[in-house]
């Protein structure tokens, strides 16, 4: 790998582990604020929590690369 594409990679990487704080924030806070009886509510939360999982894999898979490419 181009040792100049680093600094975009670890920046794509803490990027990508924000969102996930986000998307795992955005499921612990949802249910405070609505009725979580209804079944859609329970596909949005259950959406929420897999961004989450999509977005910290995505950092560790960059952060895997990072640190083979050393």
């Amino acid at each position: 790998m181009n040792k100049k594409y680093r600094p975009l990679l670890k920046s794509l990487s803490a990027l990508f582990t924000n969102f996930s704080a986000v998307w795992f924030g955005l499921a612990f806070v949802t249910p405070n604020f609505i009725d979580i009886t209804n079944v859609e509510i329970f596909l949005t939360l259950t959406k929420d929590i897999g961004f989450g999982i999509v977005y910290l894999l995505l950092s560790m898979e960059i952060e895997r690369i990072l640190e083979y490419e050393q």
